[in-house]
């Protein structure tokens, strides 16, 4: 299976910082008029337009981006939680600890697994992410819209992934993915 990861467009954070929005809650941030630009333009590219259905994260980044290419290019749309951005703490409730984030961050390496860390290894990413596209095996072409971290640990990628940018991908049919739950269920 061919996959297209995309990159969520630019989000404008200023909308929840100027409520006071904070923590996990900044995930409700929408695309900036720039990154509305970047998505509309992408969905040029041929690559998305052969693409059989469009699967994202429920951020609202990720799930305003892939409305807009299921709109311009007419394709089903699936939102999986499992897509979301990587966690550089595993308590959703939880203040983010800036310290915790820097340490986090600094330690995010393919391999480098801190015994009992509070964030989500690569590995672990790599892993929700691949259940989720173990799901949709049986299209031929999936676009994929999530997060740069998320593309990078599902790729081993240590390069920077730019808004809207396009990563294609071949799933491997032969590699058994991790277990997964149900087939999605089609409207």
């Amino acid at each position: 299976m061919r996959v297209y990861f995309v990159r969520h467009g630019e989000t404008d954070y200023d909308v929840v910082a100027a409520r006071g929005v904070r923590g996990w809650a900044t995930s409700f941030a929408p695309l900036s008029p720039l990154g509305r630009l970047q998505i509309d333009t992408i969905a040029r590219d041929y690559r998305l337009q052969e693409a059989d259905v469009i699967v994202c994260s429920s951020y609202a980044r990720a799930l305003e981006s892939a409305a807009l290419l299921s709109r311009t290019l007419n394709k089903p749309l699936y939102v999986e939680y499992d897509l979301h951005e990587w966690l550089p703490q595993k308590d959703p409730l939880g203040e983010i600890d800036g310290e915790l984030l820097q340490r986090a961050t600094d330690e995010l390496r393919p391999g480098d697994a801190v015994a009992d860390a509070p964030w989500e290894s690569v590995e672990e990413v790599r892993a929700r992410v691949l259940r989720v596209l173990a799901r949709y095996r049986g299209f031929e072409r999936l676009v994929v819209v999530t997060h740069a971290v998320v593309i990078q640990c599902v790729l081993g990628m240590q390069r920077a992934i730019d808004h809207a940018e396009i990563v294609p991908y071949d799933l491997d049919e032969t590699v058994p993915a991790p277990a997964a739950p149900a087939a999605p269920v089609r409207h």
